[in-house]
């Protein structure tokens, strides 16, 4: 990745986001959300086609806060501008059940939706999924397909 250039970036950077520019941050190393909250919300002021990226960001900041509520508006907005890593966290909220109802059908199309935009994590998301024996889909097989596709 690029060199980070925001303080935002430097605070929050996804793994899992393939457009990131900065060094991934562990959301446990996440010590002061609100910092990182406070940095995102100022990128956002001036950040034109990097909104995508700020606004999940930020997202990670407010989940870390325990602000679920305000990290999905985030991720939602981030998924509607199209970015894929926000595609892929609202796919995994879907799966999970995290501050939204569980829905393995939605999770199931946002993963594909992320995949294709170029957000591999999101193979292993389907691979996750695809061996969940509660979800109607439960295939082995899908599953470990998925996972060699993550690992490629």
């Amino acid at each position: 990745p690029a060199f980070a250039s925001d303080q935002c970036d430097r605070l929050g950077a996804l793994e899992a986001d393939p457009r990131s520019v900065g060094t991934p941050v562990a959301f446990s190393a996440i010590d002061d959300p609100y910092a990182l909250i406070a940095a995102c919300s100022k990128a956002l002021d001036t950040s034109g086609p990097h909104s995508g990226r700020f606004l999940l960001q930020r997202a990670r900041g407010y989940l870390r806060a325990g602000e679920g509520t305000l990290a999905i508006k985030d991720i939602n907005a981030a998924h509607q501008m199209g970015y894929p890593a926000a595609t892929f966290a609202l796919a995994t909220a879907n799966y999970l059940g995290d501050d939204v109802p569980p829905d393995f059908d939605r999770a199931r199309a946002l993963f594909e939706i992320s995949y294709a935009q170029g957000a591999v994590w999101a193979a292993k998301g389907l691979s996750m999924l695809y061996d969940n024996a509660f979800y109607e889909g439960y295939d082995p097989q899908k599953s470990a397909d998925w996972l060699l596709k993550f690992e490629e």
